[in-house]
C-alpha cells in the first residue's frame, strides 16, 4: 500500500491517487473528515540532481511566508510529504499566460527572490555539465549548442543569486492566493532563470515576457528583460536534458512526447 510509509495516523488513510506526475506521485488522503495532500517522491531523486534535504529548507522558508499549505509530515529523507489540502484548483494554461495572470507571477517571483535563504547555488554551466554527463549519448548538433550555451553563460555579467523556485508553472499554482507547491528544485540562483522558465511554461510571447520583467521590476525585483531572453535557450535545453534523463528511468509515452517538442524547440532557435 502506497501509504504504508507514512506514520500514523496518516498510514490509516484512505488514499486517491490525483495525478501521475512526470517526476511524483500526488494522492489525495482522507482521514476521519479531514483530507490532506500527499506527495511520494521519485525514486533516487539524486538521479536528476534533486536534494531532498534542501527540498526541507525550502519548505519550511515557503511555509513560513505563506507561500506553501501546511506542512502536516515530511519524512527523513524527504520523499513522503504530507500538506494541508487545498480545494482550490491548480491554474489552467489561459489563466497563467492571461494578463492578469502575467501580474501576479511576476509579483509573486519578486516575492520569492525577495525571501531571506542560504540555499546552496545553482550554477547554471555546472548544471548544464552534469546533465550532459550523466547521459550515454547525445547528437552531436545538441552537444554543439550546449557548447554555445556554456560560452554565453560565461559572457554574461555575474549577477546577485537570489531565492528561487524553478519551476513555476500552471501545475504548481493553487489557487487564487495563489499557494506554490513543489518546491524540489528550489535553490539560490539567477532570477533571469526563474523568469524565463515562466515565460516558457506559460508559452509568452516577446511581448508578454516584457510585461512580466515590468511588473517584476515594479515589485521590487531586480532583473534586465536581456537577461531573462538569453537564458530561454538555457531553460529549453536543460528541459530537454532533463526529459532524455526522464525517459532512462520510466517508461512513458509523454516523455517521448516531451522530447519530440523540445527537441523541435532547441535546434530550430539559435543561441542569443
Amino acid at each position: 500500500m502506497i501509504i504504508s510509509a507514512l506514520p500514523a495516523p496518516y498510514d490509516q488513510a484512505e488514499a486517491t491517487l490525483l495525478v501521475q506526475g512526470l517526476t511524483n506521485s500526488a494522492y489525495r488522503l482522507q482521514l476521519r473528515g479531514t483530507r490532506y495532500f500527499y506527495r511520494q517522491g521519485i525514486a533516487q531523486p539524486e538521479t536528476l540532481f534533486i536534494d531532498r534535504q534542501q527540498e526541507r529548507q525550502a519548505l519550511r522558508i515557503a511555509a513560513d511566508a505563506g507561500l506553501l499549505p501546511r506542512i502536516h509530515y515530511h519524512s527523513a529523507d524527504g520523499q513522503q510529504l504530507v500538506l494541508a489540502w487545498c480545494d482550490e484548483p491548480a491554474w489552467s494554461m489561459a489563466a497563467f499566460s492571461s494578463d492578469e495572470g502575467i501580474t501576479r507571477l511576476g509579483a509573486l517571483a519578486a516575492r520569492v527572490h525577495a525571501l531571506p535563504a542560504s540555499l546552496k547555488q545553482l550554477t547554471l554551466s555546472d548544471y548544464l555539465q552534469r546533465f550532459t554527463a550523466s547521459l550515454p549519448s547525445l547528437p552531436a548538433e545538441l552537444l554543439s549548442r550546449i557548447d554555445h550555451l556554456q560560452a554565453m553563460l560565461q559572457a554574461l555579467p555575474p549577477t546577485r543569486a537570489v531565492f528561487c523556485h524553478n519551476d513555476i508553472n500552471p501545475a504548481n499554482l493553487l489557487g487564487k492566493k495563489p499557494w506554490l507547491i513543489d518546491w524540489e528544485y528550489a535553490a539560490m540562483g539567477d532570477p533571469a532563470f526563474e523568469l524565463a522558465g515562466i515565460c516558457r511554461a506559460g508559452q509568452l510571447s516577446d511581448e508578454q515576457l516584457r510585461q512580466l520583467v515590468s511588473v517584476y521590476q515594479t515589485a521590487g525585483g531586480g532583473c534586465a528583460a536581456e537577461r531573462v531572453v538569453k537564458m530561454l535557450p538555457v531553460v529549453d535545453m536543460i528541459s530537454l536534458l532533463w526529459c532524455e534523463k526522464m525517459r532512462l528511468l520510466r517508461s512513458d509515452a509523454r516523455y517521448d512526447v516531451l522530447r519530440q517538442q523540445l527537441y523541435g524547440v532547441v535546434l530550430q532557435r539559435s543561441v542569443l
